[in-house]
C-alpha cells in the first residue's frame, strides 16, 4: 500500500509540471529545435560582442530569441537595449538555465532597457560561464515593427 501510495503522489506531481517550458513552438507545444527559426530559446541566435542584432515583429512572428556568451573571469554591469520600435514590444533576460533575471516591458515605441550585474562567480561551471538568453516580444497581435537589439558589457568598468 506505502508504494502505490507513493507511486500515486509522484504521478500527481509529475502530472503538473511544464515538461517544455517556453522552448515549445506554439503550434505544436513540442519543443522545436529548428535552427533556421529563432522563435524558441532551442533556435536562439547567437550574437557576439560586437553584434547588433535587427529584426522584425509581425503578426507571423511575434517573438524571437537571441543568446549570447560573455567569456572571461568578469564581474560589470550588462545592458540590453531594444530600439526603433514602431510599437509596443518588450525584453526577457535569462540566465542559461532559462531562469528570468529581468525585464522591460515599458510602453508604446519607448525604448527598453535591461541593466543587471553580471557575476562571474554565480556561473561556475565551463559551459554556462556568461550564457544569456534574451527574449524579444509583443502582446500585439497586430503589431509590425523593425527593432535593434544591442547587447554591452562594460568590461572597462568591470570590477
Amino acid at each position: 500500500m506505502k508504494h502505490m501510495l507513493a507511486g500515486v503522489v509522484c504521478t500527481i506531481v509529475l502530472a503538473g509540471c511544464d515538461t517544455y517550458p517556453d522552448i515549445a513552438d506554439d503550434a505544436s507545444n513540442r519543443p522545436d529545435p529548428e535552427e533556421a527559426s529563432n522563435d524558441t530559446f532551442f533556435g536562439a541566435q547567437l550574437l557576439t560582442e560586437s553584434d547588433t542584432a535587427t529584426g522584425n515583429l509581425s503578426t507571423d512572428d511575434a517573438l524571437d530569441h537571441y543568446k549570447f556568451d560573455i567569456n572571461g573571469n568578469f564581474n560589470g554591469p550588462l545592458i540590453v537595449t531594444l530600439t526603433g520600435l514602431a510599437g509596443d514590444a518588450d525584453i526577457e533576460l535569462y540566465d542559461y538555465n532559462l531562469n528570468l533575471l529581468s525585464w522591460s516591458r515599458t510602453g508604446d515605441t519607448s525604448n527598453e532597457e535591461i541593466r543587471v550585474w553580471h557575476n562571474a562567480a554565480y556561473n561556475s561551471a565551463s559551459y554556462d560561464v556568461g550564457l544569456y538568453y534574451v527574449r524579444v516580444y509583443t502582446d500585439n497581435p497586430g503589431l509590425i515593427s523593425d527593432y535593434t537589439l544591442e547587447f554591452n558589457f562594460d568590461k572597462g568598468n568591470a570590477e
